[in-house]
């Protein structure tokens, strides 16, 4: 059964806004050669366009002009802080993988970041997905300083059933913004310092089942105190 999970790569929208269009693709440039290290199922990346046999034609791993001008395309004289582009793996089928990735960066009033459609298709097509998913953050953090929470999630959590309607949760797997100590997160599977960046936590050994208690209760446990640090912020803000 295939399980949808939100995997969201959130930025600063002041701070993403003052960096230069040209810089944020030089860094997408780098993060999806970065991924195809990381994953076989993240290696190939197509843009998305009319038709698939028209997306197939522009792989952006051969020519990253294709994306450069698909984010000139997009570009809004009314929103000059925008940048959109979005693109695909190449595979139709999500239980083997297949999957797109959105990037939304702009200080308008919604959420922007970077995120993977559906995350599901990681969870059911990687075995060791815990791992892939930490190198991925891991990665993104690095080359975007702008970047203020990451989330890897089961999507009915993450936007329904978290503890904090109106917060961001810790999800599964989530990077936030400051150091933590493991002291203060005794349920938490894992905390990884970021250096000079903040702490990855990974709640559940594995994937976060929504519909299992002790699952539920761990990242639940982790939010309050994240809450109680004043570290968990508002959702959209």
């Amino acid at each position: 059964m295939f399980r949808k999970f939100s995997f969201v790569l959130r930025f600063d929208k002041q701070k993403i806004a003052t960096v230069a269009h040209e810089a944020q693709l030089e860094r997408a440039e780098r993060f999806f050669q970065g991924l195809g290290e990381i994953h076989p199922l993240l290696r190939d990346w197509y843009l998305q366009a009319g038709s698939r046999e028209e997306s197939m034609r522009k792989r952006i791993n051969d020519d990253f002009d294709y994306l450069r001008e698909e984010a000139r395309s997009n570009y809004d004289a009314d929103f000059p802080t925008k940048l959109q582009f979005s693109v695909w793996n190449g595979l139709d089928d999500p239980l083997k993988g297949g999957l797109a990735f959105h990037y939304n960066a702009h200080d308008l009033d919604s959420v922007a970041s970077m995120r993977f459609e559906d995350g599901g298709a990681l969870v059911a097509a990687i075995p060791d997905v815990k791992s892939v998913a930490i190198k991925v953050i891991q990665l993104a953090v690095d080359l975007w300083p702008e970047l203020d929470w990451c989330v890897l999630a089961p999507k009915d959590q993450y936007l329904r059933t978290k503890v904090f309607k109106d917060r961001q949760t810790i999800g599964w797997i989530g990077f936030c913004p400051h150091v933590l100590r493991a002291g203060d997160f005794p349920g938490a599977d894992q905390l990884i310092d970021i250096p000079k960046r903040g702490t990855l936590v990974v709640s559940c050994p594995q994937a976060m089942d929504e519909g299992k208690r002790t699952d539920v209760q761990r990242v639940a446990e982790i939010d309050i105190k994240l809450v109680e640090l004043g570290y968990l912020p508002l959702f959209v803000n």
